[in-house]
């Protein structure tokens, strides 16, 4: 079997700075295909341990994006198709809940109280969801179309991307109320917080390219073009390496965000949404729906790990760097897929 991905080098590239240009030229070389830079070929990288089967569905069922909360265990799934929230409890690997009338339902939140979580909806709403009673508590009217949401530790905030609207809403959890929004250049894709730093990174679909927003004053600092960055989804943040992980179908960018450098890139499959870090193990995975496989990379080496095979319609997960699981969404099948890596 040969070897299923291949890290590319960056020879030149360019990220831009809002209002100015940084020329960056990318010097690494590294081969996936060389001794040592994968493991067995014939093994995947991830070991399967199992499924998590959600209720049959009459029709097709249809998820959308997934969270993890490790404090407490509880996975939770955007349940389009029946217009609810599940939640799963991974320790004992079966539905615990569901919280339905989300019409619409795209992606979850965590807040700094793990009995709450936050839902962007396709109807305009944020649903506030009080989780051990498994009820709505509050909608808050948002915009057009909101998709991604993240919760800003940092600032104990709420970020909901309005793709419509092309703006990002902010959100205080403790008071449950939209705060201030903010213009987008470009349609909005997924997000990921830097914690440390206090900023977010979110992709702009249509412009192929990445903002880096303060949330503190609501604007733009940067921006990161370049590399294979091409109407990218998901995004992962690695403050370990100061890497940003930039997901296009077929490419995974990286991005030395500290002095906005391309390191390079790693070919993945396609039809990518959703992807994760564990940090733990400097593993990044990403869910590549069209290829039927989950890609594994080393994001300190940036050598590819090899594929894993998932079925069809698998483009969402999420990994608990406390135990080194990982659940992807097998959206046709209505299951759960889990792993453990290695």
């Amino acid at each position: 079997m040969g070897c299923p991905q291949r890290f590319r080098p960056a020879a030149r590239s360019t990220l831009a700075r809002k209002g100015g240009l940084t020329l960056a030229l990318c010097l690494l070389a590294l081969t996936a295909c060389s001794p040592g830079a994968t493991a067995d070929p014939l093994r995947p990288p991830l070991t399967d341990r199992g499924n998590i089967q959600l209720p049959k569905e009459v029709n097709q069922p249809s998820f959308d994006l997934v969270t993890l909360d490790p404090r407490v265990g509880r996975l939770y799934l955007s349940h389009g198709s029946v217009a609810a929230l599940e939640i799963v409890d991974v320790q004992a690997r079966k539905l615990v809940g569901s919280v339905t009338g989300l019409i619409g339902i795209k992606a979850i939140a965590l807040s700094k109280d793990p009995k709450v979580v936050f839902t962007s909806n396709s109807d305009g709403t944020v649903a506030v969801v009080d989780v051990p009673g498994l009820k709505v508590v509050k909608r808050l009217a948002v915009g057009r179309s909101p998709d991604a949401i993240e919760y800003d530790p940092a600032h104990d905030l709420i970020l909901v991307a309005l793709a419509g609207d092309k703006k990002v809403a902010f959100i205080d959890p403790t008071a449950q109320a939209v705060v201030g929004t903010m213009a987008l250049p470009g349609a909005p894709e997924l997000m990921d917080v830097d914690e440390k730093a206090g900023v977010i990174y979110l992709a702009i679909h249509d412009l192929s390219e990445v903002v880096v927003i303060d949330p503190v004053t609501r604007s733009i600092v940067k921006t990161l073009k370049g590399c294979d960055i091409s109407k990218p989804t998901g995004v992962a943040y690695d403050p370990d390496q100061n890497l940003l992980f930039v997901a296009s179908s077929g490419a995974l960018s990286v991005i030395d965000v500290l002095i906005e450098h391309c390191r390079g890139v790693v070919d993945i499959g396609h039809g990518t949404d959703q992807i994760a870090l564990n940090q733990h193990l400097h593993h990044v995975y990403t869910a590549d729906a069209s290829s039927k496989h989950v890609s594994v990379i080393d994001s300190v080496s940036l050598k590819p790990l090899g594929v894993t095979g998932t079925g069809p319609q698998a483009a969402t997960l999420a990994t608990d760097p406390t135990t080194d699981m990982v659940y992807v969404m097998v959206a046709r099948a209505g299951i759960v897929a889990v792993y453990h890596d290695p």
